[in-house]
């Protein structure tokens, strides 16, 4: 049995698997502050205590209902906002409330909320169906969430945010369901700021979810497998592929772009160039909108939640700390080979040695709360700064292609070549900077060791 809160703009959904003339009946929810801060709710004669958004050791679950507690709040508790509306079952297991969260002081905005409950096969099922094409996602902020922001005069909170942890991870298809869905719930936050006004990182903090999640997906492929994570794994590459342009256009015109534009004075031939950069970012942006708006978004998300939900009944309890320990060997083992080399490496060996410090830096971020302490906070913070480095190095290689991509559409040759040579002279900066990266995390200590000398 799940619980569900889904989001659904506009008015209420029509669908042929949805009742065309519900019956409304009326639908309050009040929320009440106490004086130790604890947020309650009540409906009707129902009270309880509420925790908007999930706790750090709750499993993560998009859409999940706020983890509750019921009983009766203390009468010093004060109401902070209240949910005013109507509601109607529209099928089994899924009702529409629609209406609006106004605060003792006035504030006033519209919600409205799909509310599903049910077994969870049949119940994913009705939602992919009509997600395909239905604007249905799992809500990215809860209704307590929003209450509270409205009261509070804020935006509201994302649920999740950053790297996965496995602290209390014991096997290993816990450790990927508890990664996968902190990943989608991060994907689901960043993706709304996914605006060209909104600034870059939206697109940025998306970008790396998808790569995140794909990265699991291939570290536990031995253990999990099968057509539905392919499936998804392809579905994530194709998010992944739309927004790729537009987090380039976003690198190459805050970065190698402006740094040419500063370093010439503000040449009007490199504003020009500049200004057609802004037109094919802006152009990548919309594709970007196009995709999150479309089916190819939702299905990707509906996918994930069918597998954090549809457990096989069989799966093996794999125990996590010698799994883990063998993946982040795997990797060192692999990067170290480059580092061996890195004063001699040209740009497409540099470019190789970034993706694998990348991989095992995606796995060490995971795996590091498995061994709790600095020498694992130490080499991910030293591994973070190879691979920062070593990405200088690839966005001057992917700014001088991107330059060249403008020829013809309002950039000279000039501007080009100063863009270009620009690009060049930061590649060389940032491959010394790299070698010294490399230097120190070469000296730290493997975290994952002592697991290592257990399992032999």
């Amino acid at each position: 049995m799940i619980r569900l809160e889904l989001s659904c703009p506009g008015r209420r959904p029509r669908h042929p698997a949805l009742s065309d003339s519900p019956a409304w009946r009326r639908e309050t929810r009040v929320w009440l502050r106490d004086p130790e801060g604890g947020l309650w709710e009540r409906q009707g004669r129902l009270a309880r205590r509420i925790e908007p958004l999930p706790p750090p050791d709750w499993p993560a679950l998009p859409g999940a209902l706020p983890w509750e507690a019921p009983g009766p709040p203390p009468a010093e508790a004060l109401e902070i906002a209240r949910f005013s509306g109507r509601r109607a079952a529209l099928a089994p297991g899924l009702d529409w409330i629609e209406g609006r969260i106004v605060t003792p002081e006035g504030r006033s905005q519209r919600a409205t909320r799909l509310l599903a409950e049910g077994e969870a096969a049949g119940l994913l099922a009705l939602c992919a169906d009509l997600a395909r094409s239905l604007p249905l996602l799992p809500a990215r902020v809860g209704l307590a969430e929003e209450a509270l922001a409205l009261a509070e005069g804020r935006a509201p909170r994302p649920r999740r945010s950053g790297p996965p942890t496995l602290a209390g991870a014991e096997t290993v298809e816990g450790a990927l369901r508890a990664a996968l869905g902190h990943l989608l719930e991060v994907l689901l936050a960043e993706s709304a700021l996914c605006r060209l006004e909104a600034g870059p990182r939206g697109v940025h903090q998306s970008r790396v979810a998808l790569r995140r999640m794909r990265s699991l997906l291939r570290i536990f492929r031995p253990a999990v497998d099968g057509p539905d994570w392919r499936a998804f794994d392809a579905a994530l590459k194709g998010l992944a592929a739309t927004l790729g342009p537009a987090r380039d256009w976003d690198v190459f015109l805050e970065g190698i772009a402006a740094g040419a534009l500063e370093a010439l004075g503000g040449d009007a031939r490199l504003r020009r160039l500049v200004g057609a950069a802004g037109r094919e970012r802006a152009a990548a942006y919309a594709a970007v909108a196009a995709m999150l708006e479309g089916p190819e978004f939702r299905h990707a998300l509906w996918l994930g939640l069918a597998l954090l939900l549809l457990r096989p009944a069989d799966a093996p309890a794999q125990p996590l700390l010698p799994f883990a320990a063998e993946v982040l060997r795997r990797r060192w083992k692999r990067l170290k080979k480059a580092g061996k080399q890195v004063e001699a490496l040209g740009p497409e060996a540099l470019h190789e040695m970034r993706l694998d410090a990348k991989r095992l830096r995606y796995a060490a971020e995971p795996f590091a709360a498995l061994w709790p302490g600095k020498a694992a906070r130490r080499f991910n913070r030293r591994l973070a700064a190879l691979q920062d480095a070593l990405g200088l190095a690839n966005d001057a290689a992917v700014a001088r292609g991107l330059a060249a991509r403008l020829a013809g559409r309002g950039a000279g040759e000039f501007a080009i070549g100063a863009v270009t040579g620009f690009a060049a002279g930061r590649a060389e900066g940032s491959r010394l900077a790299a070698i010294a990266a490399w230097e120190e995390l070469r000296r730290s200590p493997r975290f994952w060791k002592a697991a290592e000398a257990e399992a032999s």
